[in-house]
Order: structure tokens, then C-alpha cells, then sequence
């Protein structure tokens, strides 16, 4: 407690009694009582290894790094991983259960197919190619070519298929918009499932999309390695296929993912920085089907996963492309955080409404701290003193229920800028339209 300033008076008369009154209305006084703020300190630039540590955590790769790891972008991906991979496999069963009894008869059309999905998702189909050279995976091409027609089973996978890749496409959309520090989308839940499905049979469709270019520009290339006398499977060939294959995988799935970080999330994410971060995944992900196979060929040799080996190098790669996923998005958020570009998707009247939440939300933390501040001083306080700021704590306390009670509610506020066309209306606009709905 602070100490006390004793002052004392000599003689007596008018003057004394006079200046002994002014001093005592000043001690008593009601002098308002504030929390104090405070400011960031200066930034200090360290040198040595604080410094050189200081200057790599500021890199933007690193900044990125531990953005995603900070929104529990691991554990997200792994959730997305299960839910990718049962979708998968009921996509595929209800694929060839519709269109198996016209791959069955064309064994050219097939080695297409298949070395398309492997691109995409290498070692999920064990096939063997019309060259008769065997490629492993996790499902068996001849069971996928016996599932012809709708039976139950394929029926059973239908309804697999809307539950599994429905939400994972929900689920896609919830783990972009968390790297963002995003709630949850507000449309009516039943438009949000329909457009789920809307993606997800737009997701098919390139897949498949995916493998009729690839066995066009397979064809086209044999046709010109024929016409300039080059041969069969040479080695001018075989670098043209690889390389308008990667190209191809990288143009479709940057597509993939500018269409996921901005369409289906719903982020108003400016062009250049969708188009650099969507590039980065993309490079990612075709990285991952490039070298998928030898990535992956580490699990098979792996002899304490014996038999399940090549369906754990399939989850584990689903794990890797969720993850590349959610980091591309965690370094497009990243930018717009040092750009100072508000990633929520709002409209003049909902960015009102915005800073009037924001805004009574600070004057409510400013009353509260002064309300703690003032019962701190009081519980030292003594006598008088204390009497007296009991009494002030009381008055401020009457004042900000008055206050809060004021003001209006979002309804009122929303209602006020139709009535005025005014996103941000005052107080008093407020208080207007709120009178002439009531009459």
C-alpha cells in the first residue's frame, strides 16, 4: 500500500479553513480509475545463435511450417486419410460394377485405366499391362473386372460411396478453412451436402477425365514415334509419355487445388496468391505420383507388415497428399496474415456488423479491466478511502449495465442498415430504426 503524504497548516482563520476544505475535496474526490495498457517492446535484433534462430523462424517456409502444426494440421490429415481412403475404394467398386463389362473385353483400354489410377494413386491396383509386365497394389484388377451390374453390393457401395466421399469432401472444406483460423461455413446443411456430392462427381469425372487424356496422348505419342521411324517403347518415347504425364498431373491437380482452397472453401483468397499456393501443392502432389512407387515400395519390403504392406503404403500415401494438401493452405494463409488480407468472406453489410461486434466486444474488455482494477484498490483501501471507492465501483457498475443495455442487438443493428443503407450505422440510426419498426 502506498505510503500517505501528511500536510499540515499553520495558523488559522479564513485562509486555513479554506485551503483545509480544498484539500479535503480532493480527497475525496471520485477520480475514475482505469487499467493501465500496454505496448509491445521495441523489437530488439539479437546476434549470434539467438539470432541466426531468430532470422530462421522468420522465414516464410518455417513460419509455414509451424502454422500448420500449430492448427493440428497432422492430426486433421490423418482423420482425412481414413475418410479418402474408403471413398476411394467405394468409388472404385461402384465404377467397375457400372462400366466392368466393357473394360472386361478390352485388354488396351484396360492398361490405359489402370496405369491412369496408378498415376493418381500409385500401388492401389494390381494389374498386369498388355507388355505382360506385373504392377503390384492393394486391390486386384480381376476382382474389380468380375464386379459387373448392379447387385446389392454395388447398390451397398452407392450408399458407401454418398456417406464416405460426401464427408470427405465436408471434411476437406472444415481442414482448409481451419489453416485459415475459418469457423465453419453457415449455409443451410442441407445445401451444403448437395454441393459435397456436386464436388465429388466433379472429382470423379476428372479422374476419369484424367485417364482418357492420358491414353489419347499415349496414342498420339506412339503415332508420332511410328511416323518418325523411332520404334516401339523407345527411349525418345518413353521420356515424351513421362513427361506429358507429369505435366498433365501437375496442371490438374493445381486445378484440383485452386478449385478446393477457393470454390469449395469458400475463401476469398486474391488470384496471384491462390495461383502460387495451389502451384506449390500441385508440385507436391505430382511429386508424390511421380515417385509414389518407389516411395511407397518401402512398405513392401518392410517384413513386420507382411501381407498388409501394400494397403499401409496406400494409407500412408493418402496421409502424404492430405498433408501436402493442408500445407499448401497453410502457406496461402500465412501470405494473406503478412499482407494484412482478411480471409473471411464477408459482404459490406456483414463487415459492419462485424466491427460493431468487435468493437462492443473491446469496450466490454476495457470495463471489465477498470471493474478488476477498482476492486483490487478497494481490498487495500481502508476507512474512507475504501468507502469511497466502493461507491465508485457501484456507480461505474449501474453505468455499464445502462450501457450494455443500450445497446442493440445484431437483429437491431442489421435492421438499422437496411433501413439507413448504411453498413456502419451510429448509435442513434439505430435507435431510429428500431422506434419506426415499432410503430
Amino acid at each position: 500500500m502506498a505510503e500517505r503524504l501528511g500536510v499540515g497548516f499553520i495558523g488559522s482563520g479564513f485562509n486555513a479553513r479554506f485551503h483545509m476544505l480544498g484539500w479535503r475535496g480532493v480527497r475525496d474526490a471520485d477520480v475514475p480509475v482505469q487499467a493501465s495498457g500496454a505496448r509491445p517492446d521495441p523489437q530488439k535484433h539479437q546476434t549470434g545463435i539467438p539470432g541466426l534462430i531468430d532470422r530462421a523462424l522468420g522465414w516464410k517456409p518455417v513460419r509455414v511450417w509451424f502454422h500448420y502444426l500449430t492448427d493440428n494440421g497432422p492430426l486433421i490429415a490423418s482423420g482425412m486419410t481414413y475418410q479418402a481412403i474408403f471413398a476411394v475404394f467405394a468409388g472404385l467398386w461402384l465404377t467397375f460394377s457400372i462400366a466392368g463389362f466393357v473394360l472386361r473385353g478390352n485388354p488396351v483400354l484396360q492398361t490405359s485405366l489402370f496405369g491412369a489410377l496408378d498415376n493418381v494413386i500409385p500401388r492401389l491396383i494390381a494389374y498386369t499391362d498388355t507388355a505382360g509386365v506385373a504392377h503390384a497394389g492393394a486391390i486386384k484388377a480381376a476382382t474389380l473386372l468380375d464386379a459387373t451390374g448392379l447387385s446389392w453390393s454395388s447398390i451397398v457401395s452407392l450408399v458407401g460411396l454418398l456417406f464416405t466421399a460426401v464427408g470427405f469432401v465436408g471434411t476437406l472444406r472444415t481442414a482448409i478453412r481451419i489453416m485459415f483460423a475459418l469457423p465453419g461455413p453457415t449455409t443451410n446443411p442441407v445445401i451444403l451436402i448437395l454441393k459435397n456430392a456436386g464436388y465429388t462427381l466433379a472429382f470423379g469425372a476428372v479422374v476419369l477425365l484424367t485417364a482418357i487424356i492420358s491414353l489419347v496422348s499415349n496414342t498420339a505419342l506412339g503415332l508420332v514415334a511410328s511416323l518418325l521411324g523411332l520404334g516401339k517403347a523407345s527411349v525418345a518415347e518413353q521420356v515424351a509419355t513421362t513427361a506429358v504425364s507429369a505435366v498433365l498431373l501437375l496442371v490438374i491437380d493445381t486445378a484440383l487445388l485452386a478449385v478446393a482452397y477457393r470454390v469449395l472453401s469458400g475463401i476469398p483468397i486474391p488470384r496471384k496468391r491462390l495461383l502460387v499456393g495451389a502451384l506449390i501443392g500441385g508440385v507436391g502432389l505430382a511429386f508424390l505420383q511421380t515417385l509414389g512407387t518407389s516411395l511407397l515400395g518401402g512398405a513392401s519390403r518392410n517384413p513386420l507388415i507382411g501381407a498388409f504392406a501394400t494397403l499401409i503404403g496406400v494409407l500412408l500415401y493418402f496421409n502424404f497428399v492430405c498433408q501436402v494438401t493442408l500445407v499448401a493452405a497453410s502457406w496461402i494463409a500465412v501470405g494473406m496474415q503478412d499482407a494484412g488480407i482478411d480471409a473471411r468472406s464477408l459482404n459490406p453489410d456483414q463487415r459492419g456488423l462485424d466491427e460493431a461486434r468487435r468493437l462492443e466486444d473491446a469496450r466490454r474488455r476495457v470495463a471489465d479491466a477498470n471493474r478488476r482494477e477498482l476492486e483490487e484498490r478497494i481490498r487495500d483501501a481502508h476507512g474512507l478511502a475504501r468507502r469511497r471507492l466502493e461507491r465508485q465501483l457501484a456507480a461505474e457498475r449501474r453505468a455499464e449495465e445502462r450501457r450494455r443495455a443500450a445497446v442493440p442487438t445484431e437483429s437491431q443493428f442489421t435492421e438499422a442498415q437496411d433501413d439507413t443503407k448504411d453498413t456502419t450505422p451510429d448509435a442513434g440510426e439505430v435507435k431510429e430504426a428500431e422506434t419506426a419498426g415499432s410503430r
